[in-house]
């Protein structure tokens, strides 16, 4: 195995390295409004420079390669918040590389437990060149604040109950959905995948509003051309869209619970 950038070293050419420190926050969800306690962790350097030692060589420097620099033309004008209008090919290769960089990522928490999303998922960005079925990718016009999102990311265990064993086994209650967002540069991305895809396809984005103007959905690809930069996100609206499904869950309980 050989170690990874979550965001690909050659974002060094492009983006400032500026912290001497960096978080990010990992939240696991076992039941509607019951989010555990979110594994923050505090590591040296900038969160742009995270490995992970999770692929082999040939994968660094095959197909994982090919999405970094198939993506990386597009990318550049993205991290720097100039002008750029993204076509359906442009949005598949951004949305390949969030999806790289969430399947990566998913790995720094080092929670085996915590883990989303399935190697079928993998394997078919690695055959495909695109995100799997049963994903939805948006991105934003983040330009860097004080204190900028870096990652966060919630899971959840998603199961049909009339396929559920009468006693569930920690098994069973694995998560299967999970939201990643992070940002690199002025661009904030957020992607959401589930094993059951109705659930991404027919997010609104009602825990978050805002996000219906500021983001723009990449994945599956818009019909259009989408202009940029979008209008610019604060850090306010990137922290409420990062924790939206996370809050979402939360109502839901409390819908349940005032019945």
């Amino acid at each position: 195995m050989t170690s990874e950038h979550v965001w690909g070293e050659w974002t060094k050419g492009y983006v400032e390295r500026t912290a001497n420190k960096h978080n990010h926050a990992n939240v696991f969800v076992p039941k509607p409004g019951q989010p555990e306690p979110a594994q923050v962790r505090i590591r040296a350097g900038d969160h742009l420079d995270a490995q992970v030692r999770i692929v082999c060589s040939d994968c660094n420097s095959g197909w994982l390669s090919r999405i970094q620099n198939g993506a990386k033309p597009i990318l550049i004008p993205l991290f720097e918040g100039a002008k750029l209008s993204l076509d359906q090919p442009a949005q598949q290769r951004v949305a390949a590389w969030v999806a790289m960089a969430t399947m990566t990522g998913e790995y720094l928490s080092g929670d085996q437990a915590r883990v989303a999303i399935p190697q079928s998922d993998r394997t078919w960005l690695m055959e495909k060149g695109t995100p799997p079925p049963g994903w939805c990718i948006w991105i934003g016009h983040y330009p860097r604040q004080q204190n900028p999102t870096q990652w966060v990311k919630a899971s959840f265990p998603v199961a049909n109950v009339d396929e559920l064993p009468e006693t569930p086994t920690a098994e069973d209650l694995a998560p299967t959905m999970q939201t990643t967002a992070f940002s690199v540069g002025d661009l904030f991305a957020f992607a959401m995948s589930c094993h059951f895809a109705e659930i991404p396809m027919g997010w609104d984005w009602r825990t978050a509003p805002e996000a219906r103007n500021l983001l723009k959905p990449i994945w599956p690809p818009h019909s259009g051309e989408i202009n940029w930069p979008s209008p610019p996100m604060s850090d306010n609206d990137a922290q409420s869209i990062s924790a939206s499904v996370v809050r979402y869950f939360e109502d839901f309980a409390i819908r349940l619970q005032n019945r």
